[in-house]
């Protein structure tokens, strides 16, 4: 039996917004929009939460890189984190 094409066990499929609700957790409307805007694969999605998290070293230790849209989401999620923070000043 071939896993690949049953449903849900394709990485590379391109990712649903319930895909990212799951591997992200809660998020603003917008954000999971423009995330979408990129149509993503489930891998690049995973790939990009994992490095948004700080554990690019996971991704390195494999010896490969972020693809171009991994690498825009991780940016993204980075963004906005970084509004979601409390302003000192």
């Amino acid at each position: 039996m071939n896993t690949r094409s049953e449903p849900g066990n394709d990485i590379y499929r391109k990712a649903t917004a319930d895909d990212v609700r799951h591997v992200l957790g809660e998020i603003e409307d917008v954000t999971l929009a423009e995330i979408l805007s990129y149509a993503p694969s489930f891998h690049d999605l995973s790939d990009a939460a994992i490095w948004a998290r700080g554990d690019g070293d996971l991704i390195a230790r494999e010896h490969r890189e972020l693809s171009a849209n991994a690498l825009a989401i991780a940016e993204l999620l980075s963004r906005a984190e970084e509004e979601e923070a409390p302003q000192q000043g």
